[in-house]
């Protein structure tokens, strides 16, 4: 998205050349990992800052691959569904990965309001920024609280069933 500048910056921002660059970087960081996963037969183990990190497989780097772009792409359609196709789907994807980037940056844990900011401030002139706003409170609310709520049920079914379980002789 950065690399092809399918996401075109705010007018006047300076950035726009450097979130290209940012997003060729970030090719060849992948390309590199996988690189490295599928040609390193020994020695896959090395200690950054006193931390081991062992690479995986190439079969498994290639499934880590998959199952992210699987994420970020469902993430950038959820969006998409909510601000009901206003903008196109390139652009909510690219201002997605903008605010994860930027996110990641701010060390804010899940990008807590770091999100919303940069989608206002991508998507503000050609949407109202309180539509952007009720998307994203709906995506959090989807994206966090549902599973919560589902695993917090199931979690007490479960534990309902090991209780009835235990008590019969």
């Amino acid at each position: 998205m950065f690399a092809l500048r399918i996401l075109s910056a705010p007018a006047g921002w300076p950035g726009a050349a450097a979130l290209q660059a940012l997003g060729f970087l970030m090719w060849a960081v992948v390309a590199g990992y996988l690189l490295c996963c599928a040609l390193l037969r020994e020695n896959r183990s090395f200690t950054i800052r006193g931390h081991t990190v062992t690479l995986p497989p190439a079969r498994m780097a290639f499934a880590q691959l998959a199952l992210s772009c699987a994420n970020w792409l469902t993430i950038g359609t959820v969006i998409y569904v909510l601000l009901r196709g206003q903008v196109g789907y390139g652009s909510v994807l690219g201002t997605l990965l903008v605010a994860a980037v930027a996110g990641v940056i701010t060390h804010i844990p899940a990008g807590l309001g770091v999100l919303e900011a940069v989608f206002v401030a991508l998507l503000g002139a050609r949407l109202d920024p309180h539509a952007i706003l009720a998307a994203l409170l709906a995506y959090r609310a989807l994206y966090y609280l549902v599973p919560l709520l589902l695993a917090t049920g199931v979690y007490f079914s479960l534990e309902s069933r090991a209780r009835t379980a235990g008590s019969k002789p």
